[in-house]
């Protein structure tokens, strides 16, 4: 015997304007609106079909009026795109996770008598380039050339996020929402975003971009912190004129800690008198600063090495070479290697060994940690173990 259920109008009306057809089954569509004009009535496995499909929790369609969400990270857009005004219920969910996330480290930080941070909105009216990147790096203990101690893209990305982990931002990742592998988190809406906290500021890095793309979020975003403002870094390679204002500065700023300028002035020459072109040579760089060949380009572009249209070039190469990669993983069903060091990928060191410590000291609830982890008991444990976080 099928059940049927009563949805307010006004949730109805909420629910369709949030939807993305283009995402959905056609039948998911066809009942929001026969629902809506009344042609057919919701049954309660339908409404849980259409609650899964959209990501809207099943809760809000029992509800007389839409909830209340903040969406105000979504004015901070890198671009200011009409695509983009209407954020995804992926994104949402992942907001509302991390925002989480940030309360209950910004709580436990006050509880213990720990200072705001001093970094935090500190440089909002520097306008050097030079003397801003030299900022970050005195605020995150890194030398000028400290890209020469990695070996790898991989490498680099840790050691940056490690160190800003350390001075105080919390930086989370993952490339899908929570547990969820069907709610992939598309990098086309958003790569990264920043919540800006006195006490916990936070970074969270969609993991399907590139790793140089991550590397350079996670430095844009820091900017951002920096500056004292929110950030949704959804700016696509060579994005052009509709970037904002503020975004040049954290794109330059981001650039100069990736491929400082005098480093790159004396490293060209070398490099364009050893390499056969000047592709071979951007090549070169990428390898020796372990950023992406983008990067390189917008500087060497920067510099006049190169004209505008070879950086276009190198940039559009980069976004086929993803799209490729890309296509490659999902037709291979790349399921992201070994669970549990994923996962580890996802959590900030610093803010597991915090939650750790909090759970033994009998002040954070096993629960509590599980649903800021979006774990349960077995795979909390195994996350531990896997990390080295906490005292055990």
């Amino acid at each position: 015997m099928q059940t049927y259920v009563n949805i307010s109008p006004q949730i109805l009306t909420w629910v369709i304007s949030n939807m993305q057809p283009d995402t959905l089954q056609p039948k998911i569509v066809d009942y929001l609106f026969q629902w809506q004009s009344g042609e057919k009535k919701p049954t309660f496995n339908q409404v849980e079909d259409v609650s899964k499909a959209t990501g809207i929790p099943l809760g809000y369609f029992f509800l007389q009026t839409p909830p209340t969400e903040d969406l105000s990270i979504v004015e901070y857009r890198t671009v200011d795109s009409a695509e983009l005004k209407n954020p995804s219920r992926d994104l949402i969910d992942t907001l509302h996770d991390m925002e989480q996330v940030q309360v209950w480290m910004h709580d436990y930080l006050i509880s213990e008598g720990f200072a705001p941070l001093g970094f935090v909105g500190s440089l909002k009216d520097e306008s050097s380039v030079e003397a801003f990147a030299k900022s970050v790096r005195d605020i995150l203990d890194i030398a000028l050339n400290w890209y020469e101690s990695v070996r790898t893209q991989e490498e680099a990305f840790n050691y940056l996020r490690g160190a800003i982990s350390n001075a105080g931002t919390i930086v989370m990742m993952n490339g899908i929402v929570g547990n969820n592998t069907h709610r992939p988190l598309n990098t086309d809406e958003f790569r990264a975003f920043a919540c800006v906290d006195s006490y916990a500021p936070l970074i969270f890095i969609n993991s399907n971009d590139t790793v140089s793309g991550r590397m350079f979020s996670l430095i844009h975003e820091f900017t951002h912190i920096c500056i004292g403002e929110n950030s949704l870094f959804n700016e696509r390679y060579s994005s052009g004129s509709r970037v904002k204002k503020v975004e040049t500065v954290c794109n330059a700023v981001a650039a100069e800690i990736l491929v400082p300028q005098t480093a790159l002035i004396e490293k060209w020459r070398s490099a364009i008198t050893e390499n056969p072109d000047a592709d071979s040579a951007i090549s070169s760089l990428a390898r020796y600063f372990k950023c992406g060949k983008t990067v390189i380009a917008r500087k060497a572009y920067d510099n006049k090495f190169i004209d505008f249209q070879h950086y276009q070039s190198v940039a559009r190469i980069a976004i086929q070479a993803y799209q490729h990669n890309k296509k490659l993983k999902k037709e291979r069903g790349d399921n992201g290697g070994d669970y549990y060091r994923t996962l580890a990928s996802r959590v900030d060191r610093r803010f597991l060994n915090t939650l750790v410590n909090s759970i033994h000291a009998g002040k954070t609830l096993y629960t509590d940690a599980f649903r800021l982890t979006n774990t349960n008991r077995s795979t909390f444990s195994n996350l531990i173990d896997n990390i080295g976080g906490g005292r055990r």
